[in-house]
């Protein structure tokens, strides 16, 4: 009994034991609930008992400087499921295949997602058509499902198409910035989405109740470029027709910037893609998209099962470079356009004058290596002015020499080229440079005309802006403004000017310098303007030791005596044609200038050079006499065809531009038929030449180009084609070019 009763107790004991365990298992399940997860299963809680249904927000509108329109929204829907309210696992087979042939999703991918059976919000595809939405409506309707739902959206629209699509870059499926200003300021563009929370029953089902809650939703804020869509359409029509004649393996680029403020006025890089569509490449662009040996080592090295699969890769890569802003992120030795800052280092310095003499001889030895000019012959006895300006390495390396090395690399510092220009863009590309220790008289000898080092396109063209701007270094910027949706001012951004590199009077003597390397024999008479100052420099690089790939450019500022622009083109591996800066790239300068100047209100220093171009009038309807008096009154020649008294027909017509001395014909039969003459071949003769070919052809002649500088200049196209017949008096455009320059 003893022993019984004893084995009674411990058992009690032990049953006490765990039920006050058990009491305490339980206080502390319910401190974890209530005290140190709580906040987790309210959250739990709060979502089982309500349903949120978020609003997307507009994203913000990209407008230019003069709130032209680049980058806009257009509405779209989202199609998305609530698998929580299918029930039946036909009608979710039903779902799969109806929305994969209407939205073109994978079937099995919609399947996977209807069977997700604790969710309401399973999102099928972004940016649907309304007609494409409208078609899943009617598949609804008509197999009566409930668990299909359509939300608002906005799909993003470029009504330019190509025009500066890597400035602007593009978004992605979900409508977020992934290149350019759309991803640099994707923070700004996208807005914060609104939320309508709706209390729910226990079995799920929404209730109107008054305790819903509304999130307004905030729309993106809009972005005001720098950009001039004017400028821009100018410089990407000239870089188009820059590489249709050289056909680069690089593609080429370019930047036209205001240099007093940083403002960008126009950015392109060639060949480019439609951010409307930037998946989609026509394969003849690819074919000018060339990859680096590092990526082509990459691709080796990925140990693909398929030729099929590396070309799919190769062309991702393809992608990647095309969508890239060459004028930021791809650093590039920068050639002889860089004589420009040597020279302004040396001047500042006083370790040069302009009228310093110098001697080249073809070649400067410089630690036993014997560096070449680009003019084997060299240039024989010049001044340090004449020398920049026929872009002489010697005299260049000379002057370096004078400088010395610590007071180069300072102010190469000072220039800013040690580091990025901060221009508010992606993925800006940092320099490459020797470092000091291993900077010794060799890279100073090539870094004088800008060989072995490598910096960005935007980096030499803000260096040159402070040469041209008095010696302020300006901070690149792209965007002017941004605003609300109310059109209130959010942020604006002012010129930062970083510090002063050199003097006033340093850039005005090389201003002076640059202009007359444009008008006077220089290395970039191919850059000149009609009518207008501009100093220029032009640069052929090569790009590696090992190769014969060649890097053609040319930098210049206008007006001279006041710089307002500056613009930089670069042709980088042109195969076709000449490879010098001076034949390929300054051309494009010149006639972007020509075009921009004006359009700024910039007016020429040499108007009579203008001015010797006539508009001509409407003559047709008048009297015969009358028409000759006002022909010869305006300074042009007349030319009557037919027996009556009043002009018919004219040629040229009503605003056609001749220059002075030009030829009206006047015909005063309505029967009689025009006289035709076949146009001459003009292409490598002299403007004097070719003037007096086709004026002695009936024809009148237009010249542009490097036309007004010296004899050595030679027509390079005409428009019409040499042996098309036209009227007497059609007016032949004919382009000059020097053609012999090496820089």
């Amino acid at each position: 009994m003893g022993g019984a009763h004893k084995f009674k107790k411990i058992r009690m004991a032990i049953i006490g034991l765990l039920a006050v365990a058990s009491v305490f298992g339980l206080l502390a399940k319910l401190y974890e609930i209530q005290v140190v997860n709580y906040k987790s299963y309210q959250e739990k809680v709060t979502a089982q008992r309500t349903g949120t249904t978020l609003i997307t927000p507009k994203r913000g509108i990209i407008y230019d400087r003069n709130m032209t329109v680049l980058a806009q929204n257009t509405p779209v829907e989202q199609v998305f499921i609530s698998p929580f309210d299918i029930e039946d696992p036909k009608e979710a087979e039903l779902i799969a295949r109806g929305l994969s042939e209407l939205l073109g999703v994978d079937y099995g991918e919609i399947y996977e997602k209807t069977q997700k059976k604790d969710r309401k919000d399973e999102n099928i595809k972004h940016g649907v058509e309304i007609s494409v939405a409208n078609e899943v409506r009617r598949f609804k309707a008509d197999n009566g499902i409930k668990a299909i739902y359509f939300r608002e959206e906005a799909k993003r629209v470029y009504p330019y198409a190509n025009r500066a699509a890597q400035v602007i870059g593009f978004t992605g499926a979900e409508n977020r910035g992934i290149y350019g200003v759309e991803a640099k300021y994707d923070e700004y563009l996208s807005g914060v989405p609104g939320r309508i929370i709706i209390t729910k029953n226990a079995v799920g089902k929404s209730v109107n109740t008054e305790y819903s809650t509304y999130v307004d939703v905030q729309n993106g804020n809009n972005i005001i470029l720098t950009i001039d869509w004017t400028i821009q359409e100018i410089l990407e029509k000239n870089l188009e027709e820059a590489f249709r004649e050289s056909q680069p393996r690089e593609r080429v680029t370019g930047i036209v910037m205001d240099v007093n403020n940083g403002e960008i006025l126009a950015m392109a890089t060639k060949p480019d893609f439609d951010p409307n569509a930037p998946y989609e490449i026509d394969p003849e662009v690819f074919r000018y998209i060339n990859l680096n040996a590092n990526t082509l080592l990459f691709l080796d090295n990925q140990g693909f099962e398929s030729e099929e699969e590396r070309q799919k890769a190769t062309n991702a890569q393809k992608l990647y470079k095309l969508w890239n802003n060459k004028a930021i992120s791809e650093p590039y030795e920068p050639g002889s356009t860089f004589k420009v800052i040597t020279s302004a280092m040396a001047i500042e310095e006083k370790a040069v004058d302009p009228a310093d003499g110098f001697y080249c001889s073809g070649v400067h030895t410089v630690g036993g290596i014997d560096i070449p000019c680009h003019l084997a012959a060299g240039h024989g006895r010049v001044s340090f002015a004449s020398g920049l300006m026929q872009s002489c390495n010697p005299v260049l390396m000379r002057t370096a020499e004078k400088l010395g090395n610590a007071a180069f690399l300072k102010y190469f510092s000072a220039f800013g080229y040690n580091q990025k220009t901060g221009v508010d863009l992606p993925s800006e590309a940092a320099p490459i440079m020797h470092s000091p220790e291993n900077f010794r008289s060799v890279e100073l000898a090539t870094a004088s005309f800008g060989q072995r080092f490598k910096i960005t396109p935007i980096q030499q063209l803000v260096g040159i802006a402070a040469v041209a701007n008095g010696g302020k270094l300006v901070t690149p910027h792209i965007v002017k403004s941004i605003t609300d949706s109310g059109g209130n001012v959010v942020k604006n951004f002012d010129t930062e000017i970083k510090r002063m590199v050199i003097s006033k009077e340093t850039s005005q003597t090389l201003a002076r310098i640059l202009a007359e390397g444009v008008t006077n024999n220089g290395a970039a008479r191919n850059a000149y303007v009609k009518g207008y100052d501009v100093a220029a420099k032009t640069g052929t690089s090569q790009k590696e030791v090992e190769t014969e790939g060649r890097i053609g450019s040319c930098v210049a500022w206008a007006p001279v005596d006041k710089a307002q622009i500056a613009v930089i083109i670069i042709v980088d591996e042109p195969t076709v044609g000449s490879v010098y800066g001076g034949v390929i790239a300054a051309p494009y300068i010149s006639k972007t200038l020509a075009e921009v100047l004006p359009y700024l209100g910039i007016e020429p220093a040499y108007a009579d050079l203008i001015e010797s171009y006539i508009n001509v009038d409407n003559y047709e309807r008048q009297k015969a006499d009358e028409a000759k008096e006002k022909i010869l009154a305006k300074g042009l020649q007349y030319r009557i065809v037919g027996e009556g008294d009043t002009v018919k027909e004219q040629m040229p017509k009503k605003g056609s531009n001749l220059p002075k001395n030009g030829i009206i014909v006047l015909y005063t039969d309505a029967a009689r038929e025009k006289e035709m003459v076949a146009i001459p071949d003009v292409i490598g003769l002299t403007a004097r030449q070719a003037t007096g070919r086709i004026n002695g052809s009936g024809l009148n002649i237009n010249m542009t180009g490097a036309e007004g500088l010296d004899s050595s200049a030679a027509a390079r196209s005409q428009k019409p084609s040499p042996g098309e017949v036209v009227p007497i008096g059609t007016i032949v455009e004919v382009e000059f070019r020097h053609h012999a320059l090496t820089d």
